[in-house]
């Protein structure tokens, strides 16, 4: 053979140039780009699992899943019976004490897991789920469409949140779905500000460049090739608006816009109690607020951890 012949080119090569895996007729795409972020999340996966922040973090979650999953069959009195003294301190049939009216506080608290856990991490799915969609068309597409949507999000950022929240669910009504919503309208504008960020850095690479030299769609281009490379600030952003929303939820009930009484709801319980402190009767609102706080550390602890082995990779 000449030194000017070449061999037949193999069917499934790829024709690569410095940076680039140039597709042609003929010719077949690898799936080593993907290869290397599936072990890439099998790594980070393995260094948060070893984080003693984010194991200890699953675990108060996983208690106050219990609670919620199991409600009123694993707590010690009927939460909703008026069976005790009012305002009797923590002893040993009633650990946390009971209310103004006798209820088993230590009851109402684990029962009160079921309405925060319950709206929480889907009003967070969803705002996350609709904040990654507008967030990515804005970065993507550029244009008219991200000069207006981003004034949109600019001016609903600028606005008071717990007002907002406040005046949608009086005139929506207070039910699981509506506060859902409305916790999950809230995140949608600063989630999509974070992904369209993100997007940005990633829209001019040499495999967006390459993409679109394939021929590829805009659609297929966003969510089959960006979207994978920007999933490290949105499972950031996912746990971190679980904490948020789980804040944002007790708020409301706090405020008299969530479940109403004798629903366990912590945040009904602190504002039905508060000014019993004053009294002496300190366990009445203690506990539930302790609830929510461990709640939110912990999922922040997670987050946290989640976040530290996002940057570091």
């Amino acid at each position: 053979m000449s030194d000017l012949e070449q061999p037949p080119a193999d069917p499934d090569e790829v024709i690569s140039s410095p940076g680039i895996d140039m597709f042609v007729p003929g010719h077949a795409p690898t799936n080593a780009p993907l290869n290397e972020r599936k072990q890439a999340r099998r790594e980070n996966w393995r260094l948060i699992r070893r984080r003693p922040a984010f194991l200890f973090g699953v675990f108060i979650l996983t208690v106050w899943v219990i609670c919620a999953l199991l409600g009123e069959r694993i707590t010690p009195h009927d939460p909703l019976d008026f069976r005790a003294g009012s305002h009797l301190s923590p002893r040993w049939e009633f650990p946390f004490g009971t209310d103004a009216t006798g209820r088993d506080v230590l009851s109402r608290v684990m029962a009160g897991a079921r309405d925060v856990l319950r709206i929480a991490p889907l009003a967070a799915f969803l705002g996350v789920l609709f904040g990654v969609i507008l967030g990515m068309l804005m970065g993507y597409l550029r244009g008219w469409f991200d000069t207006v949507a981003s004034r949109i999000v600019e001016a609903f950022l600028a606005l008071p949140v717990v007002l907002i929240a406040l005046l949608a669910v009086t005139t929506l009504g207070s039910s699981s779905w509506v506060v859902t919503g409305v916790v999950a309208a809230l995140f949608t504008p600063i989630v999509a500000r974070t992904v369209r960020s993100a997007v940005l850095a990633e829209r001019d690479l040499d495999y967006v460049t390459s993409a679109r030299l394939r021929g590829e769609s805009n659609l297929f281009i966003m969510f089959r090739e960006v979207l994978p490379n920007v999933m490290g600030p949105i499972v950031v952003e996912l746990t971190v608006r679980v904490g948020y929303a789980v804040f944002t939820v007790a708020t409301l009930s706090f405020i008299g816009a969530g479940p109403p009484p004798p629903s366990p709801d912590w945040g009904a319980q602190v504002s039905e109690n508060y000014n019993s402190i004053i009294s002496g009767f300190w366990w009445t609102t203690f506990f539930p607020a302790a609830a929510i706080a461990s709640l939110v550390i912990a999922v922040n602890m997670i987050a946290d951890s989640v976040q530290s082995v996002m940057e570091a990779s």
